[in-house]
């Protein structure tokens, strides 16, 4: 009795070394894929398609579909056609494939898939979840609910200054991101995050509900998210609870007091429960020119 919580610490302690392990290879495939094409990949593809890549319209992607090159997940690349929607039924060999790296060894129930769902005409099962994911923004709602807790980025939307550090597709707009673009500093700004145990939803202190989490499919365009915060144990939005409040689109983990981000710098930072709200919005916004307090 007085040995087992040593030995689970000793057994958490060696999961979220290899949770570290697998984000920093997410760090360092972005990192090869920008030394190849030029810009960072995107965050997701939607309809007006992302010509610099060669995808056309309506051909939507997620953000993980450009690190596999660098994953060694070349027969998954093989089975994947880039020019073609991710529900594609072509597709489906690829998009059912369990990633490792995808994937955190302290979440409870492994090998997820989302379920059955159709979005834009196409029926996707099996999709294989991911337990990390890519912050697009801080949602305007965050500031408009507490004006005094996050900096007044709204009024500069239009510039993108409440954007993450990913180049991305919106309809006709393509934004196109490179390291020199991320002038918060690459080591002050996140580039991937955990969001840990779609699509079953949870909530505060890893509480399951009996909801499902949308957009946990590695290959879904829709697996990004904007950072609205929350307030626990009811999942209330916004709030200003930064991290391990809600998985369904939020920062969460199942470690122990926080959760691992990976910086622009390619390097895995753990980040408290108690983080303040204002100093993670900051590491979520690449252009946004905000101080940023030790975290």
């Amino acid at each position: 009795a007085l040995l087992l919580p040593a030995v689970q610490a000793a057994r958490e302690s060696a999961r979220r070394m290899s949770c570290t392990n697998n984000m920093r290879q997410l760090g360092l495939s972005c990192h090869n894929f920008v030394d190849t094409r030029g810009f960072i990949p995107p965050s997701r593809i939607a309809s007006g398609g992302f010509p610099p890549l060669n995808v056309p319209a309506n051909a939507y992607q997620g953000w993980a579909v450009w690190l596999l090159p660098y994953l060694e997940q070349g027969n998954v690349v093989s089975a994947y056609n880039y020019q073609l929607h991710f529900g594609h039924a072509t597709n489906r060999p690829a998009i059912v494939t369990q990633i490792k790296a995808f994937n955190c060894p302290t979440t409870p129930r492994k090998n997820r898939t989302q379920p059955q769902f159709t979005v834009n005409g196409f029926t996707v099962v099996d999709a294989a979840s991911a337990d990390y994911s890519v912050i697009r923004d801080v949602d305007a709602g965050l500031w408009a609910a507490f004006p005094n807790d996050v900096d007044a980025l709204q009024a500069d939307q239009v510039q993108g200054t409440n954007m993450g550090p990913h180049s991305r597709n919106t309809g006709s707009s393509i934004r196109i991101m490179r390291w020199a673009s991320i002038t918060d500093g690459l080591s002050n700004t996140i580039l991937y995050c955990e969001d840990s145990g779609r699509p079953d939803e949870h909530v505060a202190q890893g509480r399951r509900t009996n909801t499902v989490a949308t957009g946990s499919a590695w290959a879904d365009e829709a697996n990004e998210f904007g950072f609205q915060g929350c307030t626990p144990p009811n999942d209330t939005r916004p709030g200003k609870t930064a991290v391990n409040c809600t998985n369904d689109g939020e920062p969460y983990s199942f470690h122990p007091a926080g959760i691992n981000v990976t910086l622009g710098d390619g390097s895995v930072r753990f980040i408290s429960n108690n983080v303040p709200i204002r100093t993670f919005a900051r590491l979520v916004t690449a252009q946004a020119g905000e101080q940023i307090e030790d975290f």
